[in-house]
């Protein structure tokens, strides 16, 4: 009876994601918007959405960018220089469901990338908090203050980045994940 129980009890602790606190066991709902190009970002958004149970978003452009990174880069650099950001296939939809977005996004010229700002001048966050993470192979730049000025009516709370998450090791990438969610779950 008594394995029966811890069972059944501990089965039931996996089913309930990150809550808000010791006291408050209500889970939090979560979306996760993200935007790929090379699969760095994918790869944290996925692991995030193992740990804490998220809905996923990916953002997707009318347009694809070309295969090689030079083109990328080029047509990003344009992109930013010019406002004259990407059309993308559909945004987020029924934010008012989530207690908690993450959103996720390559650091491009030190700043946001071109398609998660398009998104981010398409949506109010109203009131919605809000926690952006990035990857990057050089620094995060201006990507935090950048994202924070640009999430319309946000509660924007701490950011994640990493450094080439391809090259980390799964545990890595793991311990510091809950690091970070375990602040802004709070």
């Amino acid at each position: 009876m008594k394995k029966m129980f811890l069972a059944l009890f501990l089965g039931g602790l996996s089913i309930v994601p990150m809550t808000s606190g010791a006291a408050d066991r209500t889970p939090k709902k979560v979306l996760i918007v993200y935007f790929s190009l090379t699969g760095n970002t994918d790869t944290i958004a996925q692991a995030l959405q193992k740990k804490t149970g998220a809905d996923l978003f990916r953002i997707e452009t009318v347009n694809p960018y070309p295969a090689a990174y030079s083109g990328v880069t080029e047509i990003a650099k344009k992109e930013l220089e010019t406002g004259n950001l990407p059309a993308l296939k559909a945004l987020p939809s029924n934010l008012d469901a989530y207690d908690l977005i993450l959103v996720g996004s390559p650091v491009w010229w030190y700043t946001v990338s071109t398609p998660v700002m398009s998104m981010l001048q398409q949506v109010d966050f109203q009131g919605k908090k809000v926690a952006a993470f990035s990857t990057h192979g050089g620094g995060p730049g201006n990507f935090f203050s950048d994202f924070k000025k640009q999430a319309k009516n946000a509660v924007v709370l701490e950011g994640y980045e990493v450094y080439k998450p391809k090259n980390k090791s799964d545990i890595q990438i793991s311990e510091s994940l809950d690091a970070w969610l375990r602040n802004v779950m709070k």
